[in-house]
């Protein structure tokens, strides 16, 4: 089958008009356009045509329904076989009014109509050629191959019908069913874990063991716990009389006394202790005030001194500093001063150039009178074919005045940008975790900003910082903004969004325009401002330099290659202009250095003025020294105290005994004699339930009712076993089978390797792949001896695999006599510029006998593809033919 043409109305944005899209060659037929001008609606309605009855009313049809509403008409002129049929297809989402119908086009007979010519459809199109189109039609945005089950079926068909009937137990469908059949089977009583399945028999036979065996060890812990609680009754009979001995508690009676009477006595030595631990504290305490106010005066005087030495430091920086800002503001003004006296030697000579000028342009206009008398008679013969060549082009077009007015303008603001980066000044902001804002932005940390106007900078915890550029600095440097925005005003005129858009527009519409260059190469070459202005040109002259207009003239200039007065004049103003651009070039860094001297003088300064208010503040007191002895010797005297307190402290601790021993002797005997009756307690209580379980046991019969389980135990474990041996013998059956099934891969993927290995190496030279048995679609590529999973390629390697995978299916429906179209809607959207071109060169070799047809927004990219082109037109009434790309 081959596409002829396709036709839509009332379809998404072709609301109440009518869109043709052909004609399509027997090969390649490419179709450029911008976006949104209707190539994916052509794409779905093709779809909906073939695959949607029109009586339906799927979501996908109600999407391609515009706005307005009302009936979709979608047709298709078709070759199946050598003749030519119409399908045409009405879906009104009303259900009313819709219809299908197949015409035969070379007698205009509608053959089948209706659900006969749906099945009619699906005979000789979808059925007879094996469903291929979900694999070889590309929708927009989506280039991999199908991976579903329908379309794994598909390719499964598509290989079947190549090799033949392939349908041994080893690779084909009956393969596929006796692998289904025991999947099957395991599945009913095994889980992928290979562990019972619920509801199975051998789930219920391993719950029967799992029961019976909780039975056996329910029974067999009766009678062991039977004979150890006989156990349990005699010894606790014989600890129970050791316990309760006379002599046992005699004794526990005596140790508690003794402990008693030792904690009282050790208790009142600790007191005294812990008395003489207080005095000492206070002692030091006050030995501490004495120090901390010695510390005090001493590093009075060492400040006194450090910020004398300090003063006289900063006095000499300071006479530094005013000296370095006095030659500063005396180099600036010679500076400026030079400035001036340049600018007016300027003005004097371009009023001088203005004069020469006036001169130079009388003569001038003699020579262009001559000029123009020549080229008058060599206009006449191209003037009939410059009218001609005006009709071929019509309508409103970008000037290449605005195209460099936009190129100029962004220039001028790149410049701008970098002259600001260079002439103001920087700060950088570094802050471990507050950022520092200006008018309540944050500032980026570490990024530099640029001082070009008053900012006021808030740093959190230490207040606000006011940044002024210094004074003269950015003067004539131009204003990026104001520069953008009128950027984006003459883009807006335009209709653009940005500069590339318009460059690109205008380069397409200088190829349009090359035709109707060509008709006017020779007006131009004469009369490159056109014939309209050459003749008022030639007009002018003659009205102002009183030439009769009817009469050729003649006129020979003087001075040959002699200097001009003007140009003369302009080199001694180029100069002077180089002149005052080195001193004004040289002027910031003056103003820059005026600026740091100022800076270090102020700094000076502040620091200067606290250093004289901290000497102030530490002038020495009158009674200072005799304070300072005076603290010395109370210190001394504490130390004296606190020496003999110590040794009090360390005579008591001598003699005294040690009180958590004390505590811990008295607790110990106390603790063992309450355990003693505890234990006696809970012995009596043991005792007693021992004697009541004992007799219940006795009566149950509890050895009998094991022996019965074990039997019943043994006997169910039998059954489980024998079905995990079945499950086993299963699982291998299956192994040995999909082994087998393997081993006869190679040759049921023959025919698509065959096909799509030449097609791989043209792109990547030496590759190999292997096939995914399951999914039937390329699993890993080798490239330059690497292996990569198909999934982790980047997307233009992704999409030119699974688009040659497409080519290779198509010529295997070729080669077995089923044509079926390729079609391609925006693909290859992520290929590079050299392996586009690979791709073309394989898109054109596969044309040769197979029909391709290509959608693409590229227009450039793909207008080197070759093969015809055809065009989207719209039909809005009778009188109305327009084409879109």
């Amino acid at each position: 089958m081959k596409l002829r043409k396709l036709t839509l109305h009332n379809v998404r944005r072709f609301a109440d008009k009518t869109a043709v899209l052909g004609p399509f060659g027997d090969g390649l037929t490419t179709i450029t356009a911008e976006n949104e001008s209707g190539k994916s609606t052509f794409f779905g309605a093709l779809h909906a045509l073939f695959f949607y009855e029109y009586g339906s009313g799927k979501k996908e049809l109600k999407d391609m329904q515009p706005y307005s509403g009302g009936a979709m008409r979608i047709s298709a002129e078709i070759e199946l076989d050598g003749a030519d049929y119409l399908i045409e297809k009405v879906f009104n989402l009303k259900k009313a009014g819709s219809s299908a119908t197949v015409t035969a086009m070379a007698s205009g007979t509608i053959l089948k109509q209706a659900d006969d010519a749906e099945q009619w459809i699906q005979q000789n199109i979808l059925n007879a050629n094996n469903g291929p189109f979900g694999l070889l039609w590309v929708r927009q945005g989506s280039v991999g191959v199908d991976a579903s089950a329908d379309g794994i079926e598909t390719r499964r068909d598509v290989m079947s019908s190549v090799r033949g009937q392939i349908d041994a137990v080893t690779g084909g469908r009956r393969m596929d069913s006796i692998v289904q059949r025991c999947k099957q089977d395991l599945d009913a009583i095994s889980t992928k874990q290979d562990n019972p399945k619920a509801g199975s028999p051998w789930k219920e036979a391993v719950l029967r063991v799992e029961l019976l065996g909780e039975e056996q060890f329910k029974l067999a812990k009766s009678v062991e716990a039977l004979g150890h609680d006989l156990g349990l009754k005699k010894r606790g009979t014989t600890r129970l009389r050791e316990l309760q001995a006379p002599e046992l508690r005699e004794q526990r009676s005596a140790a508690i006394k003794e402990a008693s009477e030792h904690l009282t006595a050790t208790r009142e030595q600790d007191r005294k202790i812990q008395d003489a631990q207080k005095d000492i504290q206070l002692l030091c305490s006050a030995e501490q005030d004495f120090e901390r106010d010695i510390k005090t005066i001493t590093d009075a005087q060492v400040r006194r001194k450090t910020t004398a030495i300090a003063i006289a430091e900063k006095g000499t920086a300071a006479g530094k500093a005013t000296e370095a800002k006095t030659i500063a503001q005396d180099a600036i003004g010679a500076l400026q001063g030079s400035i001036k006296e340049k600018e007016e030697q300027r003005r004097n000579l371009a009023e001088a150039l203005q004069q020469a000028r006036q001169d130079e342009r009388e003569t001038a206009k003699r020579v262009r009178l001559a000029i123009l008398s020549d080229v008058s008679e060599q206009l006449k013969a191209p003037k009939a074919q410059r009218a001609k060549a005006d009709a071929i082009l019509r309508g409103d077009e970008i000037t290449k005045a605005a195209i460099d007015r936009l190129s100029d303008l962004e220039r001028r603001r790149d410049i701008a940008i970098e002259t600001r980066k260079i002439h103001f000044a920087r700060f950088i902001v570094a802050a471990d975790t507050a950022h520092a804002t200006i008018n309540g932005v944050d500032i980026p940390n570490a990024e530099p900003r640029l001082i070009d106007q008053s900012l006021i900078v808030t740093l959190p915890g230490f207040g606000t910082i006011a940044l002024q550029p210094a004074e003269g600095v950015g003067q004539g440097i131009a204003d990026p903004v104001a520069l953008q925005s009128d950027l984006d005003t003459d883009l807006k005129t335009l209709g653009f969004d940005t500069v590339v858009a318009a460059q690109q527009t205008f380069a397409a519409q200088l190829t349009a325009l090359q035709d109707r260059q060509t008709a006017q190469t020779q007006i131009r070459a004469l009369a490159p401002d056109g014939v309209g202005a050459f003749e008022a040109e030639w007009g002018a002259l003659c009205a102002e330099l009183s030439h009769p207009a009817d009469e050729l003239a003649d006129f020979v200039a003087e001075g040959g290659d002699r200097e001009k007065p003007s140009e003369a004049k302009e080199r001694e103003i180029s100069n002077l202009d180089e002149d005052l651009t080195q001193l004004r070039d040289a002027l910031p860094a003056l103003q820059e250095g005026l600026t740091h001297a100022v800076s270090a003088l102020t700094e000076v300064e502040v620091l200067l003025a606290r250093l004289r208010q901290d000497e102030a503040a530490l002038a020495v007191t009158a009674d200072e020294n005799a304070t300072l002895q005076a603290l010395v010797q109370a210190k001394t005297d504490k130390d004296v105290e606190i020496t003999k307190a110590r040794t009090a402290l360390a005579e008591l601790r001598t003699a005294g005994s040690d009180l958590a021993a004390a505590i811990a002797k008295h607790e110990r005997a106390v603790q063992a004699d309450d355990e003693d009756r505890k234990e006696i307690n809970l012995l009596e209580r043991e005792l007693a339930r021992l004697d009541g379980v004992i007799h219940t046991q006795s009566e149950g019969a509890v050895e009998e009712k094991l022996a019965e389980v074990e039997g019943k135990l043994e006997r169910a474990e039998e059954r489980a076993a024998q079905f995990a041996n079945h499950a086993r013998a299963l699982k291998l059956l299956i192994a040995h089978l999909e082994a087998a099934r393997a081993d006869a891969q190679e040759t049921y993927f023959e025919p698509v390797r065959n096909e799509l290995l030449p097609l791989l190496r043209q792109l990547h030279a030496g590759a190999e792949f292997q096939i995914d048995p399951d999914k039937l679609l390329i699993e890993t590529i080798t490239r330059n001896g690497v292996t990569d999973k198909i999934e982790v390629l980047s997307g233009g390697a992704f999409e030119q695999i699974a688009i040659l995978t497409r080519l290779a299916f198509a010529r295997l429906f070729a080669k077995h006599g089923n044509h079926v179209p390729i079609i391609l809607d925006d693909a290859l959207v992520h290929t590079d510029d050299e392996r586009i071109s690979t791709m073309f060169n394989m898109l054109a070799q596969i044309a040769r006998d197979q029909q391709i047809i290509v959608l693409s927004c590229r227009t450039r990219a793909f207008s080197d593809l070759g093969g015809a082109r055809a065009f989207i037109t719209t039909i809005k009434d009778a009188a109305e033919d327009r084409p879109i790309g």
